[in-house]
């Protein structure tokens, strides 16, 4: 998808007013244009230390009001089994603090612990920052920066202010090198302050099923940022599916101008095989953590492991994450016809392709309701896993199957079930399962 074509998008979704509001609700300070914002007393963590926040307690005077905000992004398509079984394989040990294994393509999470629990993420929120920049520039846009990248601390790709960048420059630096003053040149080019900037990723998040969750940072380098790991899980889905940001995900090396070609901080991309992405992340509250994926056999997993300890603990954690998924688990598909005959022609209750991931050895199937006569409506069929109902889908009735030959006066008047299948086919394999 192309800048100008983004562009179009973003405004094809109602605005989503009072973000100043929920800023100022997370007693964050709304700072002058081209400032960071921090809340008061609030430490900033950085990569090896902290330093003391300079926030003043003084009066910030009157506020002007932040622009309406809209986003082009939408929460990715549910899962269709949300619960995951006490008994389906999961890690001998818990390998982090918080982690979440979900099948990228179905969004069903197979593995977590803590996964829900919103807590200090570091730098893995440029995930998202990445996404509320690309979706309202263009990679070859020039960026002059400005004041706002002068003594940003923690890690660094050499930005200073009035040198000129690309937005895929700045790109490149914010998910392969994690610049923090990168991520915050990329904030006020297109958000006009970082304040503006991050009233984009709030609107952003929501649109993606995240709720309101407190950012106040777009480097990460505050600890208020807050999310969960599954929230990171569904940024790196999104991330993954996005054809202009997915290649940044999972560069080894890059060339900045400030300092050549250098390799990313993502070791997940060299030491894993088929590893895909995605980010980094470390302060002292958050600990070491990452985002990670893979894909394989035409699969592909996400693994979110926070605080995970020391090096190289987040990335042999998430390769146990991984291994796990591919190794234990399966996709399948799940899909359905009832035809009935009726007089005058035929109906059918559809169940459209049902994507899902399962153990290896453990069989899903459709439970139809098989009747005499067809169903007035659309009506809810079992998805039942080792005999026991999980989740439900609707089966569509469709009227538009077509006359049938009405020479039989036996067959005028009345109805009959023509055929019934369910079938449960690998997606892999593409066998028809009994």
């Amino acid at each position: 998808m192309t800048g100008s074509s983004r562009r179009a998008r973003i405004g094809s979704v109602a605005p989503l007013a009072g973000w100043q509001a929920a800023l100022l609700a997370l007693g964050v300070a709304l700072a002058a244009p081209g400032m960071a914002l921090a809340a008061p007393g609030m430490a900033l963590a950085q990569d090896a230390d902290e330093v003391e926040d300079d926030a003043s307690d003084a009066d910030p005077g009157p506020l002007e009001p932040l622009p309406e905000v809209t986003s082009g992004y939408r929460a990715p398509e549910a899962p269709v089994l949300g619960s995951l079984p006490t008994d389906w394989p999961a890690p001998l040990t818990a390998p982090s603090t918080a982690y979440v294994l979900m099948d990228a393509d179905t969004g069903q999470v197979l593995a977590a612990r803590d996964a829900e629990q919103p807590r200090a993420v570091a730098s893995t929120v440029k995930v998202l920052t990445a996404l509320s920049a690309v979706a309202r520039t263009e990679l070859d846009d020039p960026v002059t920066v400005g004041e706002e990248v002068a003594g940003v601390p923690g890690a660094g790709v050499g930005l200073t202010p009035g040198s000129t960048w690309s937005v895929e420059q700045l790109l490149d630096a914010v998910i392969s090198r994690s610049g923090n003053e990168a991520a915050e040149a990329l904030a006020v080019h297109v958000g006009g302050s970082t304040e503006g900037f991050l009233a984009m990723m709030l609107a952003d998040a929501a649109a993606m099923g995240l709720g309101e969750p407190p950012l106040v940072s777009p480097s990460g380098l505050d600890d208020a940022n807050q999310l969960s790991a599954m929230d990171l899980a569904v940024l790196a889905r999104v991330a993954l599916a996005d054809d202009e940001l997915r290649p940044f995900l999972g560069r080894r090396e890059v060339v900045l101008p400030s300092v050549g070609p250098v390799e990313t901080r993502n070791q997940m991309l060299s030491s894993y095989a088929d590893a895909t992405g995605v980010k980094t992340g470390y302060t002292r509250e958050a600990g070491y953590s990452l985002i990670g994926s893979a894909r394989r056999d035409g699969r592909e997993l996400i693994a979110v492991v926070l605080d995970a300890g020391d090096e190289p603990a987040r990335f042999d954690a998430a390769a146990t994450l991984l291994d796990l998924g591919f190794d234990e688990y399966r996709p399948a598909v799940l899909e359905a016809l009832l035809e009935f005959t009726v007089a005058g022609g035929r109906v059918a209750v559809v169940v459209p392709e049902t994507p899902l991931v399962t153990p290896n050895g453990v069989e899903a199937r459709l439970q139809l309701p098989v009747t005499a006569r067809p169903p007035e409506g659309d009506v809810e069929v079992d998805i039942e896993v080792e005999g026991e109902v999980m989740a439900t889908v609707v089966g569509r009735l469709d009227t538009t199957a077509g006359p049938t030959d009405t020479s039989d006066d036996a067959g005028i008047g009345r109805a009959m079930v023509d055929g019934a299948y369910a079938a449960l086919r690998a997606a892999a394999a593409q066998d028809v399962l009994r």
